[in-house]
């Protein structure tokens, strides 16, 4: 765990409680503490980036068949819910006469290679190949599409193809057919783009690199000066489309500034729709950081940041750019991570990503090669979970602390909390948008919360409710020991 708060007392922008801030309307969603959004006062408490818990078994799929080639790259999993099953499409590196694979699990995490009989290898059909379809690149993304009406577009491609963006379609994920009018979108940077369905505004949105093809760099010459500036940098930009074929021009989200130094560049941008709201994986890629010993250091390294966004444009990097997932030292994933997936169950949410041992420069010479015991590999499949709305936490240690909300309109009744409070203790009271404590629903009158729990209810000794408050209020959390997740009203 990672701070990003100092602890004291912290205030919001327009914070003070007798100047009041917009009064906002919130419904049933969980309501997270990734931003300042609802958040008024921080006293004593401080905002932690939690990292995901990565599988004891990983990685749970490796490269060891002989037409997958040297590396495991772009993955996609869909699972899908009438067939009760997991499904993976990756790219294999370098390319065959396909260069898409596919592997099916029912757990998640333990994955078969089904014979699908579609592509040639050595003068057998005996693998899981997909053949392609024409202009595909290996950089590509892959989706179940339920909204589209059309059977024969279920399943959804976009990858990077020569002068841009193209798609293509299939009904089952395994028989693939090229848009006629390709690329869709052009000109972009070198691939990596992400796209989905966001229902929340009805069209489909793409995360893509703008134009600026990157250029690699090589090691500088000794004496030579170095000049970062004369060289694209990989940066993240948005487009929208209602028919997944008409794409909006590409508007730029995210790129690296001052703080990032030198050589930082964002490699793609993962992004997951949840609870009316954006949260975003960037893949951080630090190129030439100054030691010119390829294996040592940060140089040719990956590791991922967490960013939100209440709209999809303006986004900020959670935590003060804490590192929400990185390389175990001496492990298969050292070197590099690529957050590629993730996936809410009811209790938790699992992240699926690639790692590496090897920097990104110069891995065809090192594959196969052993480093302190470990063998040296391209790139393979892992897994990580993390608690429901485990993003971050507002968290209060052994001194008591407290948090007070902004002042929200609201429907429903039930107070809910996300929260560990199972070495500690929580109360909760509601207070006048000046910050009067309700009669009844005062701190001294809350039943003390004392587990840890994904959905606790708040509940007052005098049975009064929420619910039964028509004007706007705020919340103010009395903690001690205490991780704080979220917060709904039911």
């Amino acid at each position: 765990m990672t701070t990003a708060q100092t602890r004291g007392v912290t205030l919001a922008s327009n914070s003070s409680l007798d100047r009041l801030p917009p009064i906002r309307t919130i419904g049933s969603e969980r309501q997270l503490f990734l931003d300042d959004y609802h958040i008024a006062i921080m006293d004593n408490v401080s905002r932690f980036i939690h990292r995901p818990k990565k599988l004891e078994d990983n990685p749970i799929l490796v490269m060891e068949e002989p037409w997958e080639g040297q590396r495991f790259i772009y993955s996609d999993i869909v699972y899908d819910r009438p067939e009760k099953l997991y499904k993976l499409w990756y790219s294999i590196y370098p390319q065959t006469s396909a260069n898409m694979c596919y592997a099916i699990s029912e757990d998640g995490i333990h994955f078969e290679r089904p014979k699908l009989g579609l592509v040639d290898f050595h003068g057998s059909t005996d693998n899981n190949m997909l053949r392609v379809p024409e202009g595909f690149n290996h950089d590509k993304t892959v989706l179940k599409d339920d909204h589209d009406q059309d059977d024969q577009r279920r399943y959804k491609m976009i990858h990077y193809t020569k002068g841009g963006v193209g798609v293509a379609f299939s009904p089952d994920g395994l028989t693939w057919t090229a848009n006629d009018d390709n690329p869709v979108l052009s000109p972009t940077g070198d691939g990596s783009q992400w796209a989905f369905w966001d229902e929340r505004i009805g069209r489909y949105v793409m995360y893509v690199r703008p134009n600026g093809r990157h250029v690699m760099r090589h090691w500088p010459k000794k004496g030579v000066p170095y000049d970062l500036s004369a060289f694209p940098t990989r940066r993240i930009g948005r487009s929208e489309s209602i028919d997944f074929l008409n794409w909006t021009d590409i508007e730029e989200v995210i790129t690296p500034d001052e703080r990032d130094g030198d050589g930082t560049e964002f490699y793609y941008m993962r992004v997951l729709p949840y609870q009316g709201c954006y949260v975003g994986f960037l893949n951080i890629y630090h190129e030439f950081t100054g030691d010119d010993r390829v294996m040592e250091g940060f140089n040719y390294t990956l590791d991922v940041q967490l960013t939100f966004s209440r709209d999809g444009r303006n986004w900020i990097r959670v935590g003060n750019r804490h590192l929400f997932m990185v390389g175990t030292p001496d492990t298969w994933d050292e070197k590099r991570i690529y957050l590629d997936d993730a996936m809410v169950n009811e209790n938790e949410i699992c992240l699926y990503y690639r790692g590496s041992n090897i920097p990104h420069f110069g891995i065809g010479d090192l594959i196969g090669q052993e480093r302190k015991g470990q063998k040296l590999i391209g790139d393979a499949l892992g897994m990580a979970t993390l608690r429901l709305d485990g993003f971050a936490s507002i968290c209060a240690q052994e001194d008591e602390g407290s948090l007070t909300t902004n002042p929200f309109r609201f429907d429903g009744g039930k107070l809910q909390v996300n929260a560990n409070a199972a070495k500690g203790a929580m109360q909760v009271e509601v207070l006048t948008l000046y910050g009067e404590p309700i009669a009844g629903l005062s701190r001294d009158d809350c039943t003390i919360i004392a587990t840890d729990d994904i959905d606790h209810t708040v509940e007052w000794k005098g049975g009064e409710k929420l619910g039964d408050q028509m004007q706007p209020v705020r919340l103010r959390f009395h903690m001690r020991d205490v991780r704080l997740f979220s917060f709904r009203i039911s």
